[in-house]
């Protein structure tokens, strides 16, 4: 009983973290399989694609979701017209963009033959751009299960086609297929809820302006969140040898998905809740967040503190011994997922609260202390203190955060103090633990 009252199963916070976990689980399995039907080049394309896309994608992000969420006008006719009109102008020109210039895409990487790929792909921004405004408008009526689970139908259906088109083609096109039908399949299900919305291409100034408003932040923050994306990686190269970039690596994919996790709820479930708060009320949006949040802040916090806590256990059951150095590395990522779990959400209540330049200030900040840190720690400790120096980036921009906080007199002290009690009480647990399991069963020791 105790544990149906913990965990709300119709709730947007179960259903985020559920569906998010089960479409890992299809997409380990169908990379498993996949791997047994193409040879490796398929999936360099297929990574070169996505990268393309995803550069692209933050270069030109306009944050449209954002104010259509927090504003109070975020549901009418004219804010949502405007809202999906600017969105679909943006993505019909990014369409434009990768079909045009495909062919010097391709020449950069030296692959000509990524220049049909390419402009077959780029119908995936006019198919982003055709989306419903309902998705957005779920989030805002605290209804983000409307969202992860047609993103769980779509994975599931496109994957079933990927497996099936490339058990007979044998080639890449099968998961550019697959990719483009999981768009299509969200379009789609997007115009089966809140049938009430009618959009149709046009443009509010006065909504324009709002909406713009936030893009002005925005778009320099997506392309700063580019560039400290792929940091360490250009860094790793110049620094580190192969055999550290593995292991590097290794630790990085274990790390991914508990940091995308930690976003994706922040997002779809905490801001959403602050925004609402702060249109009915926003002298209580403060005490409101931290009281009736206590299962969405364990939940993010949680995670880094087991797996951070047990990292040696699970890189010792997981790997042989030529990965254990892959352990302090993973230790030193669920670090930098703990200040994330931290600062996430003091990011999203400054956003609902119309403090939109944190954004961008935030993503400064973590740039130059990314930058400065890692090379610091590079320079005294060598591959630790560089790996231990990007982990601790994430420091400033949460001091940041709850100066900010402090600043706008919404920040209670002791809840931010009951959550660092309760990162250090589980991951030292999590340690301890771990370390008896060891000393136990020495058999799972990794032996150098």
């Amino acid at each position: 009983m105790l544990t149906f009252k913990f965990v709300n199963l119709r709730g947007d916070l179960f259903a985020t973290a559920f569906c998010f976990a089960l479409q890992a689980v299809i997409k380990l399995g169908s990379s498993v399989i996949l791997t047994r039907i193409l040879r490796p080049e398929a999936f360099g394309i297929m990574a070169i694609l996505m990268s393309i896309v995803f550069v692209v994608e933050m270069m030109s992000d306009i944050g449209i979701t954002v104010p259509v969420i927090r504003s109070k006008n975020g549901e009418e006719p004219h804010y949502l017209n405007t809202a999906w009109t600017l969105r679909l102008g943006r993505s019909l020109l990014n369409s434009a963009i990768l079909f045009v210039f495909a062919p010097m895409i391709s020449g950069l990487y030296g692959a000509p033959t990524l220049t049909v790929p390419l402009r077959v792909f780029s119908i995936w921004f006019v198919l982003n751009g055709l989306e419903s405004m309902s998705f957005p408008v779920a989030i805002r009526r605290k209804q983000s299960r409307i969202i992860v689970y047609s993103e769980l139908i779509s994975t599931f259906i496109a994957t079933a086609f990927s497996l099936v088109y490339c058990h007979y083609s044998r080639d890449y096109w099968g998961m550019v297929y697959a990719t483009l039908l999981s768009r299509l399949l969200m379009v789609v299900m997007s115009y089966q809820f809140y049938r009430e919305i009618k959009l149709k291409l046009q443009v509010d100034w006065s909504a324009a302006r709002e909406l713009l408003r936030y893009s002005r932040f925005a778009m320099p923050s997506g392309i700063l969140t580019l560039i400290l994306s792929q940091f360490d990686k250009i860094a790793f190269l110049r620094l580190f040898n192969l055999h550290l970039l593995g292991i590097y690596g290794l630790a990085a994919n274990i790390a991914a998905p508990i940091e995308s996790l930690i976003t994706k709820i922040s997002q779809l479930v905490l801001y959403p809740r602050c925004a609402h708060n702060f249109r009915l009320d926003q002298d209580t949006v403060s005490l409101k967040y931290y009281t009736e949040n206590t299962r969405l802040f364990i939940s993010i916090l949680i995670v880094p503190a087991i797996v951070g806590g047990a990292a040696h256990l699970i890189i010792s059951l997981l790997y042989d011994s030529r990965y254990a150095q892959a352990a302090p590395v993973l230790q030193a990522f669920m670090v930098r997922a703990a200040l994330l779990s931290l600062a996430s959400p003091a990011e999203e209540l400054l956003i609902a609260a119309g403090t939109w330049h944190v954004i961008l200030v935030g993503n400064v900040v973590r740039a130059i202390s990314l930058i400065s840190a890692s090379l610091i720690g590079y320079h005294f400790f060598g591959f630790m203190g560089f790996t231990y120096g990007a982990a601790l980036s994430g420091l400033p921009p949460l001091i940041y955060y709850l100066w900010l906080q402090e600043q706008k007199g919404m920040l209670i002290a002791k809840y931010e103090l009951y959550r660092l009690v309760f990162v250090f009480g589980i991951a030292t647990s999590a340690y301890l633990t771990s370390s008896l399991v060891l000393a136990l069963w020495p058999g799972v020791r990794i032996r150098n």
